[in-house]
């Protein structure tokens, strides 16, 4: 509440400060300064050149080594992919001919023995290296189908052909809908199928289309052997989806996004996983390959062998001159060091080295000790001046928060001078003291019945209006009251916490806003209030914070200058570092904020608005009053003209926490 704190009469920053300083400053200066130790320089050359050594070794000819594994490894896994292209190529080419061949195309018309006899039997498919062959009609239905199980060539059942027509998902439609040729891997129950599909065209690559031919291909591992050894590389299935099977992850590592191939290695072998994927782009296997890491391995020797070396060289010259140093630079250098250490350590900054040297060690301690001593009277200083500054914005803050619950306290009592003054108190004594004439007539004493019966009722409604005028002032000045018993005994008092209605404490906030302020705005409040229930929080302090909030908004409705405007509050509970917190938002249809300006309006003095009454001192007491609860207030708004929106967030306590600082 008073501005800087300090704990100790010696503050940790700076003391911190100089013992780094003690603890690296020395090394720089005696390097730079003690030109004489010629020594210290030749072990500097030791160093820097074995660290230069090991840099070139480590960063610079190892990772270059083990990226031309790494891309060699690639580059043999770019020959696998081509080799599973070439297949599937094959393939396609093979299913071209036979779309593209006037027997296939008379098939398609009459189903004709002869072409089955001839050319759809077991030994075709395996001169063609095929397991599945299938033909399609424009329906999408399969006109004959066969697959063999692709060890003993018997015939097996494969689930691509189980329905006897096309699914109504299938990519398949649309080669058959606009006679096209396609090849992909497939998804089967006996594993991935090599696939390709072509128009069946008669003979001349004419249509109308009669269908599509189907050949494929089920990739065994014999299948992959022959695809590594064209590529004269070794290559291993590692997961391949089965149609109803489960299927393990296709990379050994989380995959991001779009990821499909992951290089990993070990110390003796890289390994390249690269995953394939089927004709609807979804992963369906997984290859591997795997190079042996024989470049690295020569390097890593190579390097080490020189790095021993060049170490051993070092390390003899540097135990010979560390003998000489020591007496010379090390021991004056530890006893400031040290002494540095334990300024920085503790709080006492009354000690003095005092180090009588006439070389640059004792010109560094000399100047030590007296920077130590300006340390010592800054701190001083900055205690004193943080002290008065706290009291005098404490203080600030306390009288403005005072003179905004003063204010409608005035109006009201005004309002309530010009309400007993309207009251006909003259007319009525003058009526009583002609009821007490004798000489009085009865129908002008029955006019004076009736008039004080009338002016009796206007006075009852006087005093009943007085009555809730007084009320409010009452409650008006019990919170003058309870401000300055809370806020004036002692800043450093705990703050009292308690249970907290959200929509309540607003409408407590709006009681002590002066009415010309109310007059100008709408008060909305967002079910989230409701939600988020009761809290336990420091009700007063938050009270003073809305009313400024609401205050502050007015005034921006008056500068837009566009009507009676509205005020939204909105709440939420956010759970920060295991603790909760309760964020309050204040949005208005004011004048807004420029993006300059945005940063500043907590600034003390500084206000977007221009009139009487605008000091610039609310938000800055806001920010700082939430601060102190250990919470943060900022500011958002689109733009000047368009509102804008303050948001706070103050920690808020368990009920046990709760009841712990009132009993406290």
């Amino acid at each position: 509440m008073f501005g800087l704190r300090l704990h100790h009469s010696v503050g940790p920053g700076h003391a911190s400060y100089f013992g780094a300083a003690g603890r690296c400053r020395p090394w720089l200066d005696y390097v730079l300064n003690i030109r004489t130790k010629v020594i210290v320089l030749l072990s500097a050359v030791f160093l820097v050149f074995a660290l230069v050594e090991w840099c070139v070794g480590e960063i610079l000819l190892l990772p270059r080594f083990e990226q031309i594994e790494r891309d060699n490894a690639a580059t043999a896994m770019k020959r696998i992919d081509a080799g599973v292209t070439q297949a599937l190529d094959g393939l396609q080419v093979s299913a071209n001919d036979w779309g593209n061949w006037a027997d296939t195309y008379r098939f398609m018309q009459d189903n004709n023995k002869e072409y089955r006899q001839e050319n759809l039997t077991a030994l075709a498919m395996k001169q063609l290296h095929l397991t599945a062959l299938a033909f399609i009609d424009v329906d999408g239905k399969y006109v004959w189908s066969l697959s063999l199980d692709p060890e003993t060539a018997a015939p097996t059942a494969l689930d691509l052909f189980v329905d006897g027509a096309l699914p109504s998902d299938s990519p398949w439609l649309s080669n058959l809908r606009d006679s096209t040729s396609s090849h992909a891997l497939i998804a089967t129950n006996h594993g991935v199928l090599l696939c390709a599909v072509a128009p069946i065209l008669d003979g001349y690559g004419h249509g109308p289309a009669r269908g599509l031919v189907v050949m494929g291909r089920l990739l065994t591992g014999r299948e992959v052997a022959l695809i590594g050894a064209k590529a004269q590389t070794s290559v291993a299935v590692t997961t391949m989806r089965t149609v109803g099977k489960p299927t393990e992850p296709f990379l050994p590592n989380a995959a991001r996004a779009g990821e499909r191939t992951q290089i990993l290695a070990d110390p003796q072998t890289t390994r390249v996983y690269h995953v394939f994927r089927d004709i609807a782009d979804q992963p369906i296997m997984t290859l591997r390959v795997d190079v042996p890491r024989t470049i690295t391995a020569n390097a890593r020797t190579t390097v080490n062998s020189a790095m021993a070396f060049t170490i051993g060289a070092a390390v003899a010259v540097l135990l010979l001159t560390l003998l000489a140093l020591n007496s010379a630079i090390f021991a004056p250098l530890a006893q400031v060091t040290r002494h540095a250490s334990a300024i920085g350590a503790g709080d006492d900054l009354t000690t003095r080295l005092n180090l009588q040297r006439s070389d640059e060690i004792g010109t560094l301690a000399q100047e030590f000790d007296r920077m130590v001593g300006k340390v010592a009277e800054s701190r001083r200083q900055l205690i004193d001046n943080s002290f008065q500054a706290g009291m005098a914005e404490f203080s600030r803050g306390v009288m403005h928060n005072i003179g905004n619950a003063m204010t409608p306290l005035a109006v009201r009592v005004a309002k309530l001078k010009e309400l007993l003054q309207a009251a006909p108190t003259a007319d009525v004594e003058r009526a009583l003291a002609e009821c007490g004439q004798l000489n009085t007539s009865a129908d002008r004493q029955a006019d004076l019945d009736e008039f004080l019966r009338l002016a009796c009722g206007e006075l009852a409604a006087i005093i009943k209006a007085a009555e809730a005028d007084v009320g409010m002032m009452v409650r008006q000045a019990g919170m003058v009251q309870t401000a300055l018993s809370e806020r004036l005994p002692s800043s450093h008092a705990r703050t009292v916490l308690e249970s907290v209605e959200l929509p309540a404490m607003i409408h407590q906030s709006l009681e002590i806003v002066p009415d010309q302020c109310r007059e100008l705005i709408d008060i909305e409040l967002d079910r989230s209030l409701q939600i988020v229930g009761p809290v336990w929080a420091a009700r007063t302090v938050l009270r003073l914070v809305i009313q400024n909030l609401i205050i502050n908004a007015a005034e921006a409705v008056r500068a837009a200058n566009n009507g009676r405007g509205t005020v939204r509050f909105t709440a939420a509970i956010q759970s920060e570092i295991g603790q909760d917190r309760l964020l309050l938002e204040c949005q208005d249809s004011g004048c807004g904020i420029e993006p300059q300006n945005i940063e500043r309006v907590f600034e003390r003095g500084f206000s977007t608005k221009h009139g009487k009454g605008n000091s610039g001192i609310g938000l800055h007491w806001c920010a700082t009053a939430i601060n102190a609860l250990g919470g943060r207030m900022w500011a958002s708004s689109p733009g000047a003209g368009q509102g804008a929106t303050l948001h706070f967030i103050v920690p808020i306590a368990a009920p046990a926490e709760a009841a712990e600082s009132e009993a406290a």
